[in-house]
């Protein structure tokens, strides 16, 4: 049979819809006998709680909705699942969905989490076919806010951006200090670029010109790291800054492989902060996200509901370890 409410249990038993409420909520003064028949009415019939009837009722929304496209990289996992602990933690229940997938679709998705939900998490870059979507939807003003992590959101919505040069900047100005001057980049991500034309704007007049930062292109998997090893070798470099730590594995591999000792005649650091970074050896200095501070964010904004747009930049962080020292 179809799902019993609360109000057919209460026909069931004979007693007020109030007086079985009570009895489910397990507050005190209600006679036994009539205790006893509700619960024992409601396990018959497999009663369920309607969420969205009562979070409407009470004005609370105890779901989050969090969309995202996929889980293809660590980090993401990373964010993702520190995320659901921290709502967990809080009381509230994470709601995961896709966004890959049709406007109406998605659409249809919002409009039921609607009911239960009073925050989405929007966690990456949003489809092109999303985004329009996205912004009529906020424009309507449904019962839902939108929180955009790591992109630009909607004129309305909550927006928490990751600054990611700040994080190479650091890295490239470690590098420099210690005394490396010949510093490759080894990707093609702008943002990493942008960090290292900081750093090498941040050199004093009288080692900016002995330093000199060079540039290969290439993509940021693990083979391309390791492929890359003879033209890295080749451009004379003292140091190499990965777009990822997948590629920076991918070369320490090849290091190690033909003989080439880290960091004594070439420093590493990679982007991500992976468990990798940690796990190799050497283990991986690299540029961490800001995974708890944007979540802890998130959470915040969640509980004190602000009226205006909560609009805020993160900086990346610097974690030197045994690949650059």
């Amino acid at each position: 049979m179809a799902q019993i409410t609360l109000k057919q249990l209460a026909e069931l038993s004979g007693l007020s819809v109030r007086t079985v409420s009570r009895v489910l909520k397990n507050q005190a003064n209600v006679v036994p006998e009539k205790r006893e028949t509700v619960l024992r009415l409601a396990e018959q019939y497999h009663y369920v709680p309607n969420m969205a009837a009562r979070n409407l009722r009470l004005r609370k929304r105890s779901f989050v909705g969090i969309l995202c496209r996929d889980f293809g990289t660590e980090v993401f996992v990373q964010k993702i699942n520190d995320l659901e602990l921290r709502l967990s933690s809080a009381g509230y229940y994470p709601v995961l969905g896709h966004l890959d997938r049709s406007p109406a679709d998605l659409e249809r998705m919002l409009s039921d989490w609607a009911g239960i939900a009073g925050y989405v998490v929007v966690m990456n870059s949003v489809p092109e076919q999303a985004v329009e979507c996205l912004n009529e939807l906020a424009g309507r003003r449904l019962p839902l806010r939108f929180i955009f992590v790591d992109q630009p959101g909607t004129e309305n919505a909550h927006t928490l951006l990751i600054d990611r040069a700040s994080g190479v900047c650091d890295a490239v100005t470690s590098l420099l200090e210690s005394g490396r001057r010949r510093i490759l980049h080894c990707g093609c991500l702008a943002s990493r670029k942008e960090g290292i034309r900081k750093a090498f704007a941040r050199l004093p007049d009288s080692c900016a010109g002995r330093a000199e930062a060079l540039y290969l292109e290439r993509h940021g998997e693990f083979e391309d790291g390791y492929g890359a090893g003879p033209r890295i070798l080749d451009s004379g470099a003292d140091a190499v800054f990965f777009d990822t730590d997948r590629m920076a594995a991918g070369f320490l591999k090849y290091a190690a492989e033909h003989g080439i000792e880290i960091p004594r005649r070439m420093a590493v650091v990679g982007f991500d902060d992976d468990i990798v970074a940690r796990m190799s050896i050497p283990s991986l200095s690299t540029v961490a996200h800001p995974v708890s501070e944007i979540n802890s964010t998130i959470l915040e904004i969640i509980e004190r509901n602000p009226e205006e747009p909560v609009r805020r930049m993160f900086p990346t962080r610097f974690i030197p370890r045994e690949s650059s020292r």
